[in-house]
């Protein structure tokens, strides 16, 4: 390797979309991360954002945008990965797999094309939505846990759930805190152009999968509006169940309270609009919405027992049992609406939490920098 030239960390994940966990954690750091030192490619197997290309672009990465894993395209796939790792040999010596049910097809492929450096990275704590395919899953997931040479984990719960027995390195799902912190005259400007008035606005932002249990959101929701009319529902995101959300909606005849808003690039500015954020995930390795919905100063109510106690980076989030039903949901989050309350980002409590950003980038260059 040339002096001065930066060592390139080829990354593997889903896609790059304004509404996943993975890309926000990714983009993150890959802004604040010391880029004469470090720099970062992509593999991507589902959807990229033209603007958040050009943006990698701009910051001297690059992006593959391959095809879907699918079963009846298994060896056209292993082929692409074989050949492209062959052609760009010497080019990474670290690979950083955030899919962890395709690293058991990319570590073997890697070592062969002289990587030695494959990590696995755990943004979960459990295989699936659905037993399904987490029976899929799971032989998947041992096989490329085996062929992991370094391990990370976004918490103690996601790395214990992947790694068992092996060792791992905590990397926190860290944030620009600046970009978040409450705004009145944001907040002012966000519900003019929302045509919110008054409204109590409660917010979600997450990719519309089973996962995140945007239907029983829906069913809170609505009894919510039984008892308070004045109050409003905000879901940002897009994915695979918005269909069958939106037939949800229109059952419930709760269309002209409930907006759909798609994918956002500037997600800071509608935390701005909400009153409340809610957040009834079935699974989640942290869920880095919710330290943002904290930071922007946001009462959330989140999932207990299945969201890691490190989301609660302030006293603004309140777990709520996911067995509990929607009345006992709505109940809670009713008594935020009768209750006045002064907004405020709890920026130091987020800070020695260790989830800003600018502090955290350099724990990640640290650890790339150390493996030689």
């Amino acid at each position: 390797m040339a002096v001065g030239k930066p060592i390139r960390i080829l990354h593997v994940l889903p896609g790059l979309t304004f509404c996943g966990g993975i890309e926000a954690y990714l983009l993150n750091y890959y802004r604040h991360i010391d880029r004469s030192k470090i720099q970062f490619d992509f593999i991507t197997h589902s959807h990229v954002e033209d603007e958040i290309k050009k943006e990698i672009e701009s910051l001297g990465g690059h992006v593959f945008d391959w095809e879907a894993f699918r079963l009846n395209r298994f060896f056209a796939i292993k082929k692409k990965i074989s050949s492209f790792l062959e052609e760009h040999r010497n080019e990474y010596h670290i690979l950083h797999c955030h899919m962890a049910n395709a690293a058991f097809l990319y570590f073997p492929l890697a070592k062969k094309a002289g990587i030695k450096h494959c990590i696995l990275h755990s943004h979960n704590n459990r295989a699936a939505a659905t037993f399904s395919h987490a029976i899929r899953n799971y032989p998947l997931l041992y096989i490329g846990n085996m062929e992991a040479t370094e391990r990370i984990a976004c918490t103690e719960d996601a790395g214990r759930f992947l790694f068992g027995k092996y060792p791992f390195t905590i990397i926190k799902n860290s944030i620009d805190v600046n970009r978040f912190i409450y705004s009145s005259s944001m907040r002012n400007f966000m519900r003019e152009k929302l045509h919110l008035g008054k409204n109590f606005v409660i917010g979600h932002v997450g990719r519309l999968n089973p996962q995140k249990n945007q239907s029983f959101l829906i069913r809170i929701f609505s009894k919510i509006y039984q008892k308070y009319p004045d109050v409003r529902l905000l879901i940002i995101g897009e994915g695979e169940d918005e269909t069958i959300l939106k037939q949800l909606v229109q059952a419930l005849k709760l269309q002209h309270v409930v907006k759909f808003l798609g994918a956002k690039k500037d997600i800071e500015d509608y935390y701005q609009a909400f009153d409340a954020f809610v957040f009834p995930s079935i699974y989640e390795g942290l869920g880095i919405v919710l330290v943002e919905a904290q930071c922007s100063g946001l009462p959330v109510f989140a999932s207990a027992d299945v969201i890691p106690s490190d989301a609660k980076v302030s006293d603004l989030l309140t777990f709520i049992p996911l067995k509990n039903n929607e009345d006992q949901w709505a109940k809670i989050i009713g008594e935020r609406i009768n209750n006045k309350f002064l907004r405020k980002s709890p920026v130091e409590e987020i800070r020695k939490a260790g989830y800003d950003i600018q502090q955290e980038a350099k724990v990640l260059e640290r650890y790339y920098l150390s493996l030689d």
